[in-house]
């Protein structure tokens, strides 16, 4: 037996006692990729297939975010070259290592606000002061969007 197959059906067993109602094993793999565009910057993916025979898809560096869902490996292949086409370009700004602390602290605020959320007892009042600071950023970020030069 397979140590990978064991611990998954160990996991599974797990969940299901923790009241899982469907716990789908998929058959195919994981994939991660790795593009070094210098010697400072390395953008990386990983995509799986999920339960529709969809590709889930993702970039982990240099900051996570979720791209999307796409029908099939072409679809990703063109995302992944427009998406390295941008970083390409995007490296030679002196501004890059700003941008890219942004969006890391971006993605921190998201862990933040869930731990915030699930670990304590926020009153409706922080939270909405909260929500205006958030609308403030993202009117912040269309005036950007405006008063910039479109590459």
């Amino acid at each position: 037996m397979n140590i990978n197959t064991a611990q998954g059906d160990a996991i599974e067993t797990l969940l299901r006692q923790m009241g899982a109602s469907d716990v789908i094993k998929v058959q195919g793999l994981l994939y991660f990729m790795k593009f070094k565009l210098n010697d400072n910057v390395e953008i990386s993916y990983s995509y799986n297939i999920n339960t529709k025979n969809k590709y889930f898809l993702q970039r982990i560096k240099p900051y996570p975010l979720p791209q999307g869902v796409f029908s099939d490996e072409y679809e990703i292949v063109s995302f992944i070259k427009k998406d390295l086409e941008k970083f390409s370009t995007a490296i030679h700004s002196t501004n890059f290592n700003l941008f890219i602390d942004v969006n890391k602290k971006v993605n921190n605020i998201t862990s933040e606000m869930e731990y915030l959320f699930l670990n304590h007892n926020v009153n409706s009042n922080e939270l909405l002061r909260l929500d205006n600071e958030l609308n403030d950023i993202l009117q912040e970020i269309e005036f950007a969007k405006i008063s910039s030069k479109k590459i």
